[in-house]
Order: structure tokens, then sequence, then C-alpha cells
């Protein structure tokens, strides 16, 4: 497909492996220049970058923990002194806690907090403060999850920051709407990225087990890939979508559309 990003900049947080890294490449396939922020994978977000400039494209790593709004801050001016401009922000950099909500450390909650939801709000402030000076409109994307809607037990601090940058996009969205910014949400279903790929390639009983649940739990029947939410970032990023604002697409096989029950 051509979505006619070609000579735009975007800007994708947690950029080196998995989700990021799908939708680093998926946006530089499609003509954009990205600029691919890590925390500590250098040697990861580098191989991003060779892979979009093997492509043709042009990419720069920028390490910056975006939980933290003086990183977020130097990753913005990086950015932009590389590119010049920022038309696209992907929200993607987040981490996962499994851990019971009475028992999990505060220190920990804390860091998945300031990781997914901070981490969002720093760079959505920023760069819609530099898409509004400038002027012409942008699009600011965030990667929430199915578990913004649906709990799953034992991880209550991700799913309670997702379904915060479900209801802090909407509230973006109204507020830039007069300036011409699109502001939408990504809501990701189970994706194979570096984190579950044992899981999924295990041949012990009780990992064979779980996955057969999950794939039960999904209509499509299969587990998504990175560069299917990649896709729909894209789309979203490009003038096709340029009347859609406020809106949440799940990407996720059917999961949170299906209550049917299943042995």
């Amino acid at each position: 497909m051509d979505l006619q990003l070609k000579g735009k900049v975007a800007l994708v947080t947690g950029a080196a492996r998995g989700i990021g890294r799908g939708i680093a490449l998926t946006l530089a396939g499609e003509g954009a220049q990205v600029a691919v922020n890590y925390v500590n994978r250098a040697d990861a977000a580098e191989e991003v970058v060779r892979t979009i400039r093997s492509g043709g494209g042009e990419a720069q790593a920028i390490q910056a923990d975006v939980g933290r709004y003086a990183d977020a801050e130097r990753l913005v001016a990086a950015a932009l002194e590389r590119f010049s401009r920022i038309d696209i922000l992907v929200n993607n950099a987040g981490i996962v806690s499994r851990n019971p909500i009475l028992e999990i450390p505060l220190e920990e909650w804390d860091r998945v907090v300031h990781t997914n939801f901070y981490g969002c709000f720093h760079c959505s402030r920023l760069v819609g403060q530099h898409m509004v000076a400038r002027g012409g409109g942008g699009k600011i994307i965030s990667i929430s999850s199915i578990h913004g809607r649906v709990a799953k037990a034992g991880m209550g601090p991700y799913c309670a920051t997702k379904a915060a940058i479900d209801m802090f996009s909407k509230q973006l969205a109204v507020e830039l709407a007069s300036h011409r910014i699109n502001v939408n949400v990504v809501a990701s279903g189970t994706i194979t990225t570096d984190i579950n790929i044992p899981l999924y390639k295990s041949t012990r009983p009780e990992d064979i087990a779980l996955r057969e649940a999950v794939l039960k739990r999904v209509p499509w029947g299969i587990i998504g890939e990175p560069e299917d939410i990649g896709r729909a970032v894209a789309f979203l990023a490009s003038d096709a979508a340029h009347y859609i604002t406020g809106a949440i697409l799940y990407v996720d096989g059917g999961y949170v559309a299906d209550g049917t029950p299943r042995a």
C-alpha cells in the first residue's frame, strides 16, 4: 500500500524491539523518516536503523527514558535537530509488571506508571507543542492494549496505565482538534514479541496448554505480529485517516468483541 508518508518524520518511542520495531519498519517502508527511541538496547536500536537504511530509508537512534520529563525533552530536541520537524508521534514505550496489586512493590508500580503513562503524556505534550507552533497539523498515535478494557489478574499497573492512555488520548484529541492534530489509539491484542516468543514456541505441556487457551480466546485463531500493529499505525498516520480522531482501534483478532464461552 502507498500511504504517502514520504517526506514525513516519525518519532517512535520504545522502537528497538517488538511492537515498536515493527511500527518503525512499517512507517519507514511507507516512506517516513524515523527517530528510533530506545532506553537500554542500543544494539537493537542500531539494528533497526541499519535495516531502514538498507531499504533506502533514513533513521536515527536516540536514547532516552521517556518516563523522565528531562529525557523526553532531550529526545524531542534531538529528533528536531536531526530531522527539523516531527509529523508523527507514536507513543509505544511500555513495560509490564506481573504482581498482584496487594503485593506489588511501590517502586515497581511507579516504574510502570512512569514508563507507560507518563511517557505518553511527556512526549504528547512536547511534540504537541511543536506541532501547534509549527502549524499544519500532525498525528499522535499511542499504543494501548486490550487490557485497557479487559482486566488481567496480576497485571494491575499495566492494565490501569493502558486504560489511562485511552482516555488521555480522547481528551487530547478534543483539545488539539482545532489545530488539525489527529490523536488516536491502537489497542494491541496478543502479539508475538521477544517477551512471549519462548511461550509460543515452547513444547512444555503447560506452555502448550496456555498457548491453546489464548488461541481459543481469539476468534481469528492466530497470534498477531508486530507488523499488524505497524500497519494500523501507518494508516492512522496517513491522510486516509484525516477525519479520524479520538478513536481506539482494536487490533486483536476479535478478542474484545467476542463473549462466546469456550471450554
